[in-house]
């Protein structure tokens, strides 16, 4: 009972500390963001497949005009100071899976400019992912988006 008594006690008195604590980590985290832009979307190519613009969305097309779809990040530091970039990549579960795939994609040391940027495949299936987003190895972001068969982009004036 007196080791019991004495957990409780112990916990009690550590709360308020590990309150403080999660507080301090929150802070950094909003201080950690205002140090950077997120832009995620669609890279938009011209009739010759070369990329001529970008377009913010979370829905990206598995194909566009029957040609697979560049989508990605691009993590700008608003201080001169490097950082590295990295991103684990969420997919979307299939029935007999228990858990949702994840792919860690690699770290880049970073000066002002940064982009993850990926590719579409014709056997990708639409639904749900999610990139999280780590800077210096700490998770500052994640972007949820839809891969889908609508080739909804297909109309934009490039």
């Amino acid at each position: 009972m007196t080791k019991l008594f004495a957990a409780v006690i112990a916990t009690l008195l550590l709360q308020p500390a590990f309150a403080s604590s999660i507080k301090e980590n929150e802070d950094l985290l909003a201080e950690k963001m205002e140090n950077f832009e997120f832009n995620f979307g669609l890279v938009l190519h011209n009739d010759s497949g070369e990329p001529v613009g970008f377009m913010t969305t979370e829905e990206i097309p598995i194909t566009k005009a029957g040609q697979t779809s560049m989508y990605g990040l691009v993590v700008t530091g608003l201080t001169e100071e490097q950082f590295t970039l990295s991103s684990v990549h969420v997919l979307p579960k299939s029935e007999e899976q228990r858990n949702n795939p994840k792919i860690m994609g690699k770290a880049m040391l970073i000066k002002k400019r940064g982009a993850i940027f990926m590719r579409t495949d014709y056997h990708d299936q639409p639904g749900s992912y999610q990139m999280e987003i780590y800077i210096d190895n700490v998770l500052l972001k994640t972007i949820d988006y839809q891969l889908t068969s609508n080739e909804m982009a297909a109309n934009i004036t490039e």
